[in-house]
């Protein structure tokens, strides 16, 4: 958290409001949010650089400056960007970019587990490696049945525990996860080598649909309120969650008596329908 649907919400809200200004200066707070190179190294290289895009891969952010300088924010469980007037005080800010127009971006993180990165766009670092070997999203052409058929393809592993794996799909977390077999009526811990070619189906399209919905409600904000839009105020999609969030609670499919369950796979919660996923 948050996933892709949240830092696509991000990118989304923010770049009408910051392509195109200039950096005027960097404030680093908190030296230890920055992987790479170092605090006075960030400073110094977004110092007039102008952001020329807002991109994303997977759960990064991406800011795109001008001489080919990536500055990659890692949002991390509980990581904010907001735009705020130079004289405002947000609450745990850990980095600050002051805009040529009166504005400053925000970089703000309770937990402080949250990095950035400034790299050239050519030469991301050993600190970037993981981000630089995922696989396509969900949502991407490239992503489709045949490529995760293949990608499950004689795995032991809980199909819930490998749609966590970034290489195989792309953004998407425990939320995303759980929606999607939901979606697609299979089992978190069922093994992943062992589902029919119509599950697998079932699952690609379903992965690409909750995403897609994730993004058009403005992704999701639970409970404790760690994903905020940079606006201000919280997004929508957790009033349409299915399984996540729900164990105890009645299925909210039509017709159906279940009750949510939660059950570890690998490691991390799954919850789910015994009676819509087999």
């Amino acid at each position: 958290m948050p996933e892709l649907p949240e830092v696509e919400t991000i990118r989304l809200m923010l770049r009408p409001l910051v392509t195109g200004r200039r950096i005027v200066r960097a404030h680093v707070l908190r030296g230890d949010i920055v992987g790479f190179p170092d605090a006075p190294g960030l400073e110094h290289g977004v110092a007039g650089r102008t952001i020329v895009e807002l991109a994303r891969k997977g759960k990064y952010l991406v800011v795109r400056l001008d001489e080919e300088r990536d500055l990659v924010v890692h949002l991390r469980l509980s990581g904010h960007l907001e735009v705020v007037s130079q004289g405002d005080e947000v609450d745990y800010e850990r980095a600050r970019f002051e805009l040529d127009d009166g504005k400053a971006l925000a970089f703000a993180e309770p937990r402080a587990l949250g990095r950035m990165f400034l790299v050239q766009r050519d030469k991301y670092p050993p600190e970037l490696a993981g981000m630089m070997k995922m696989g396509p999203e969900p949502i991407q052409p490239d992503f489709d049945a045949a490529f995760l058929r293949e990608r499950l393809r004689g795995r032991t592993a809980a199909v819930k525990s490998l749609l966590l794996d970034q290489q195989i799909a792309c953004g998407v977390g425990n939320i995303y996860s759980d929606e999607a077999l939901f979606r697609a009526g299979i089992r978190p811990h069922r093994r992943a080598g062992r589902l029919g070619k119509s599950e697998v189906d079932r699952l690609a399209r379903a992965l690409a649909d909750v995403l897609k919905d994730g993004i058009r409600w403005c992704g999701t904000t639970l409970r404790d309120g760690r994903y905020q839009l940079p606006e201000g105020g919280a997004g929508s999609f957790q009033k349409r969650l299915a399984v996540f969030g729900r164990e105890g609670e009645r299925c909210r499919r039509r017709g159906c008596a279940g009750v949510v369950r939660l059950q570890k796979v690998g490691g991390r919660n799954a919850r789910f329908c015994p009676v819509c996923q087999k």
